[in-house]
């Protein structure tokens, strides 16, 4: 189970990288994001004001082994979701490349093997409140990774299948016809935890899973992933 990090490096064109045992699973190389936060066009006219662009993330390198936990540490603000949203897709780089198994995957995301690569790499957000739809009961919510890449179909098999997840995270299978708000915050980001391991990802991106959840909770969330790994 894995997180992001930090350092610097140079652009390579995309292209497949053979692979070895003694490769990193994951190796990230001068990753940079730049964001575009300039006022509207015709405000910067009239008041003769230049673009405004915000580098959030920028000379990011690290490599990740099988089987490894690495932790990127910084204050608020120094651009650890951006670097964790990069690695799964939500964003593109301004430059680098993040090497995945030995393939380019930011260029793969936009390929025909982008479902599979999504498959074997999944995220906890932060915030458990914002990250389920409050609209859908927990069995759909973690069925959804399975319907999408085409795991499962059969309803029963699904069934089953989410009562397992449940169960690795320490919460019931009668718990899946519930919604989110009927959970506690800890409890929630359990149904996260189930609802990215439903996959069987190989890397695991965790962009501070615990930081919304009060102490004892953060211990318990903590050993489930330990336990899991």
């Amino acid at each position: 189970m894995s997180t992001p990090v930090i350092d610097p490096a140079r652009t390579a064109p995309s292209h497949t990288v053979s692979s070895t045992p003694a490769t990193p699973l994951v190796v990230v190389e001068d990753l940079a994001r730049t964001f575009d936060v300039s006022a509207p066009w015709l405000n910067r006219v009239l008041e003769r004001k230049p673009s405004q662009w915000l580098h959030a993330v920028d000379g990011v390198s690290f490599d990740i082994p099988r089987g490894q936990t690495l932790a990127l540490v910084g204050e608020s603000g120094c651009g650890k979701s951006t670097v964790a949203r990069l690695l799964v897709g939500l964003y593109r780089p301004t430059r680098g490349r993040f090497v995945f198994d030995g393939q380019d995957a930011h260029a793969a995301y936009g390929s025909a093997q982008g479902r599979q690569l999504r498959r074997r790499i999944q995220m906890i957000f932060q915030d458990p409140y914002a990250s389920l739809n409050p609209r859908w009961r927990v069995e759909d919510i973690i069925a959804e990774p399975l319907r999408e890449h085409g795991l499962l179909s059969d309803a029963a098999a699904l069934r089953e299948r989410v009562g397992e997840l449940l169960r690795a995270v320490g919460l019931s299978p009668h718990d899946m016809v519930k919604y989110p708000h009927q959970f506690s915050g800890g409890q929630r980001q359990r149904i996260s935890i189930a609802r990215a391991l439903a996959t069987k990802p190989d890397f695991l991106v965790c962009d501070e899973p615990t930081s919304a959840l009060d102490v004892s909770v953060q211990a318990q969330v903590l050993n489930i992933m330990k336990d899991l790994q």
